[in-house]
């Protein structure tokens, strides 16, 4: 439903206090006391304001936006002294969602706006003219959508200046771009087929004989073609590893953080997590170290800094979604609230319908993260405990819980289980769950806690980046949510493979119906529940079950000309 219509439907912001619209709701804000952020002119004015007085801290939320750390008595003379002349910045407050903690918005200077198709060209300009916005650019669908800039004159923030639009007639959706943060949904656990127990399985110390995707019965089907492309979004990539080489192998690289084509990690940024994700899925079959589930495919290497403000959101999956049939995120957010804006939202619809070198939609898997937390909980009562593993912290969230990434209902959102085909005791949960995917194991608020399951192995950075161990470009340390979404990403494009017409609803639908219904009746470690049980054929803790390579191929292949 459009912003416009639901204003009329709810108290005005002016009753309510600060409010925004994301997804097509509205959230009541609060301001927070200790942070700001600021957008400098340059690097040189980053460093100013780095020594302004009251400044705790500043640090990047994304390449542009940087969060200003201070003290509550100090934050409004702080931004508004940064705002000023001798600085020229531009200042935002940081906001969360009334009533809540560990959810935090932070804004850029830019809006998304949603226009009514109809628009004259002339209604367009006139009600850019009235609110001094900036066009940017626009973006692909059947909505007139586009990212506009405020300005000095707009008569007021982001925030602001959206909730005005949102009342215009001409305006079915006006929502701030703000920067979405993600953590990766790894966690190391410390060649090689014979040691790949996730692609074949025999009973053996802390693995059973069923935990696999059985994937050698799939390669009898195929080994995966190369006009199929996986594209794996992520962090950096080791494109000199041996198992990353190949005739037609490497398709359409892009690096967001450098703005080349060369997605390299840098160690000096902490890049490791790609490699290993982009092994499990697609490694080359060469001989030696390690083989990706879907060998045979061609690999796209997406390079971001696992940050990015919903345009930049669009704009990577826009060019990702122009080359790649299945689309590989082992990211997403930690337990707050972070639902997705409207734009980013129609984004992932549009592609998953029509995106993809044949136009019959991307497959787009998403991780449901590693921190045994519900992936849609609108009431969380008595807040939820989870451990930042940037931090090695544990944190609280109050409030609701969403991972709109996971919960969009055209991705497939992929949970993890273990050697010993249960529950890993890390994988997020829910019913927005499609599928779970082997993985290693790991307690969730303390990962130096035994719990049994063993290590992924995959390829590991050497030469460039950051490594699961040290000195080599293979790892058996592998694990999380993070690795079974690139193994289910592989067995989609063994899908795609042995069966090219198929739309991307309809190989998310064979990847659920051909899933193996494992049970585990262990209650949670933590919580103390089991939400292994399946009705209507689904649970919170596994989705559907977990993914079967060979049913799936063999269901595919029947498809062919049915």
């Amino acid at each position: 439903m459009a912003n416009k219509k639901k204003h009329k439907a709810e108290k005005t912001a002016e009753s309510k206090g600060t409010v925004v619209w994301r997804g097509g709701k509205q959230i009541e804000l609060e301001k927070l006391d200790d942070r700001f952020t600021v957008i400098p002119g340059s690097k040189g004015q980053l460093e100013e304001l780095r020594e302004a007085p009251g400044v705790r801290g500043i640090k990047p939320v994304t390449n542009q936006v940087f969060k200003v750390e201070t003290l509550s008595t100090e934050r409004d003379g702080l931004m508004n002294a940064m705002r000023s002349p001798a600085y020229g910045a531009i200042a935002h407050h940081a906001y969360k969602p009334k009533g809540s903690d560990g959810t935090v918005f932070y804004l850029t200077d830019k809006i998304i706006l949603i226009l009514d198709p109809k628009a004259t060209p002339a209604q367009v300009d006139a009600l850019l003219k009235k609110y001094a916005l900036r066009v940017l650019k626009e973006y692909e669908g059947d909505d007139l959508s586009m990212l506009v800039q405020v300005t000095a004159d707009s008569g007021g923030n982001p925030i602001k200046v959206a909730n005005s639009l949102a009342e215009e007639k001409l305006v079915k959706s006006a929502e701030p771009n703000m920067v979405n943060r993600f953590q990766s949904a790894y966690t190391p656990t410390d060649g090689y087929f014979r040691r790949q127990w996730h692609l074949q399985a025999k009973r053996r110390p802390q693995l059973v004989a069923d935990a696999s995707v059985h994937a050698p019965e799939a390669w009898e089907v195929t080994l995966g073609e190369r006009d199929i492309v996986v594209a794996v979004v992520d962090d950096g990539f080791d494109l000199s590893h041996p198992d990353f080489q190949g005739q037609g192998k490497i398709v359409a690289p892009k690096d967001y953080v450098d703005g080349d084509a060369n997605p390299f990690p840098d160690t000096a940024a902490g890049d490791y997590h790609g490699t290993p994700c982009a092994g499990v899925a697609i490694a080359e079959s060469n001989g030696r170290g390690v083989v990706g589930i879907a060998h045979g495919c061609a690999f796209m290497p997406v390079r971001f800094s696992l940050s990015a403000d919903d345009d930049l959101l669009i704009e990577i999956f826009e060019e990702v979604g122009q080359h790649a049939d299945v689309i590989s995120c082992s990211w997403g957010p930690p337990p707050v609230y972070a639902p997705l804006s409207t734009a980013v939202f129609n984004t992932f619809k549009r592609l998953a319908a029509t995106g993809g070198p044949r136009g019959k939609g991307c497959v787009i898997c998403f991780a449901a993260a590693n921190f045994n937390a519900p992936i849609n909980d609108p009431v969380n009562a008595g807040g939820f405990v989870w451990l930042d593993y940037g931090t090695g912290r544990q944190r609280r969230t109050t409030g609701p819980i969403l991972n709109g990434l996971a919960a969009h209902p055209d991705v497939i959102a992929v949970a993890a289980s273990t050697s010993l085909n249960k529950h890993s005791a890390y994988s997020n949960w829910g019913k927005e769950v499609c599928v779970c995917a082997p993985s290693n194991n790991f307690h969730p608020l303390d990962p130096q806690a035994f719990v049994p399951g063993r290590g992924i192995w995959t390829t590991d950075n050497e030469a460039f980046g950051d490594g699961f161990t040290a000195h080599s470009r293979y790892t058996g340390q592998f694990g999380g949510t993070s690795s079974a979404t690139p193994l289910t990403a592989g067995v989609a494009a063994l899908v795609l493979s042995a069966n090219p017409d198929l739309a991307a609803a309809e190989v998310k639908e064979i990847l659920q119906s051909t899933a193996d219904k494992i049970v585990d009746t262990d209650p949670d470690i933590v919580l103390g529940s089991n939400r292994g049980q399946y009705e209507n054929g689904c649970c919170d803790w596994f989705g559907y079950g977990k993914v079967n390579a060979a049913n799936a191929v063999a269901e595919a292949k029947s498809r062919m000309n049915a």
